[in-house]
């Protein structure tokens, strides 16, 4: 018996029939047959659920031969426990370098389906017109192959990094090209600010003097007719009291009443001062 034949025996009997892994916490039933404890429970609790069928009370058949075996007989193996551990460290024996169909070792690669096989594989229908290489040969292929695509993704990683490079440089002086405008016009508008501020004082002051030479020329002329009208009365008071008196008193002196009002008249002649609208010189902008 050759290596690889003694390598796949010792799979075969490290392996569960249930899970088809190798063997967890290996039990032996009443019958001799090997499960993980784990998956010969499970199988057992399903039969539990499945109706129509008479069992003795406390056994289950073995899943391997059928037959009936009690639950509390299951005992552990532990020089499988051994074997199995043993198998799951061999280098040789990892479960990925064997054919999950066949159990053999993968020392084919079929590049139509791109996959690995096994020699009962390139024999079998499915593979048999299928271009197939020796495993070694095709990863010398393929990894020049990965090579190439390395170096061309390097290089376009390298360009994406100088491009890269470039779009942060461009966003860098574009900011520092809207920071200075930015700063610019916060710039202009603090001028258009204190141009305004001052421009206002201005133009308050000038409304203030306009107020106050108006407000001069208004109170003159109030006074001025005021004191018109004190007069006006007066006289108007004299005439009244004149033109009531007999004819002969009316007429007497009637020239110098009529001289005292057509003189006051003349002198109590009055005309409203001349305004300017308030802050003209505002108003015309």
């Amino acid at each position: 018996m050759d290596a690889v034949e003694l390598a796949r025996r010792l799979q075969e009997e490290a392996t569960c029939s249930i899970c088809l892994d190798y063997f967890t916490d290996p039990v032996m039933t009443a019958c001799g047959h090997n499960f993980c404890r784990e998956c010969i429970q499970m199988s057992w609790e399903k039969g539990k659920v499945k109706k129509g069928k008479k069992k003795q009370k406390g056994s289950f058949p073995c899943p391997e031969c059928r037959e009936m075996s009690p639950q509390r007989n299951l005992r552990p193996n532990r020089l499988l426990t051994k074997v199995a551990e043993m198998a799951r460290q061999h280098p040789g024996l990892q479960k990925r370098d064997l054919c999950q169909a066949h159990q053999e070792p993968l020392k084919l690669f079929c590049q139509d389906d791109q996959s690995p096989i096994c020699v009962v594989c390139r024999e079998a229908q499915e593979h048999r017109m299928h271009r197939v290489l020796p495993l070694d040969e095709a990863a010398r292929e393929y990894k020049l192959k990965l090579e190439e695509d390395i170096k061309y993704l390097r290089e376009e990683m390298m360009k994406t990094e100088t491009l890269q490079a470039k779009e942060e440089q461009t966003l860098t002086e574009w900011q520092e090209r809207v920071k200075e405008r930015r700063e610019r016009i916060l710039e202009e508008f603090q001028k258009v600010v204190l141009f305004l501020v001052e421009e206002e004082r201005r133009i308050l002051q000038v409304l203030k003097k306009e107020e106050e030479d108006t407000l001069g020329k208004l109170q003159d002329s109030k006074a001025s007719l005021d004191h018109q009208s004190r007069s006006l009365d007066l006289i108007l008071l004299q005439l009244e009291e004149r033109s009531q008196q007999e004819p002969l008193q009316m007429l007497q002196d009637v020239k110098d009443t009529l001289n005292r009002r057509a003189s006051a008249c003349s002198t109590q002649r009055w005309s409203s001062p001349r305004l300017s609208r308030p802050c003209a010189e505002f108003q015309d902008r």
